[in-house]
């Protein structure tokens, strides 16, 4: 019996979602034309079975296109803007955002001035590889890196005294410190909701407020 897929949302059957060819291997470059694409892979069980999936992460023309391949081998893929082409940064990371045992996908979007800017995606059952969003259904994006005039990260952590359990970091540097702002947020599901803003001036590298490690964000 044929088992149902799901391609960017759309329900679809095995026929159909694969075309004739495994989409989890890029596909061979044609004679006259460029090299296959580039692919990086991680396993990660973004379904709460306690099994893992094959998460993969690809060029595809002028975007990316993040993919997940079930035991059962049905498949789902959600394709996203990129200008970071080739093997740069095209590594997924595996992230608990939520603290809640779900673990979400982290893909680079963009590079630039020392800094990698990402966006996640969620599984949805029934809808596929869902990208995380703002509250107002805007594409949600985070950042790392900063360099010397700048300042930015992001870090996961234990719900305190409301929900929030991920925190953003962005700061310009001054000739008297980092002035810039600490944002916390809830990650319900696909979207994220503003907890609170620490706004801070003048402070040194080393102060609290500015502390931010995406490692916290791993799965336990």
């Amino acid at each position: 019996m044929a088992t149902a897929v799901l391609l960017g949302g759309a329900l679809v059957t095995p026929a159909v979602a694969m075309a004739g060819h495994d989409r989890d291997t890029p596909e061979p470059a044609a004679a006259g034309t460029s090299a296959a694409a580039d692919s990086a892979s991680v396993q990660a069980d973004i379904d709460g079975d306690g099994g893992p999936e094959l998460i993969t992460v690809r060029e595809r023309g002028d975007h990316r296109v993040v993919s997940a391949r079930f035991a059962d081998h049905s498949y789902v893929e959600s394709a996203f803007p990129s200008d970071t082409a080739g093997r740069l940064h095209l590594d997924p990371r595996v992230a608990d955002l939520g603290r809640d045992g779900t673990q979400e996908l982290v893909v680079t979007t963009a590079t630039g001035a020392n800094t990698l800017t990402f966006a996640a995606f969620t599984y949805v059952p029934g809808q596929g590889l869902v990208r995380v969003t703002d509250a107002g259904g805007e594409p949600f994006t985070f950042h790392d890196g900063g360099g010397a005039t700048a300042l930015a990260s992001y870090a996961c952590h234990e719900p305190g005294a409301g929900d929030a359990t991920f925190t953003t970091v962005r700061a310009q540097r001054t000739d008297e410190g980092l002035d810039g702002v600490r944002t916390r947020y809830a990650v319900h599901g696909d979207t994220v909701v503003p907890r609170g803003q620490t706004v801070f001036h003048d402070v040194a590298d080393d102060a609290p407020v500015v502390q931010a490690d995406p490692d916290s964000c791993s799965p336990t």
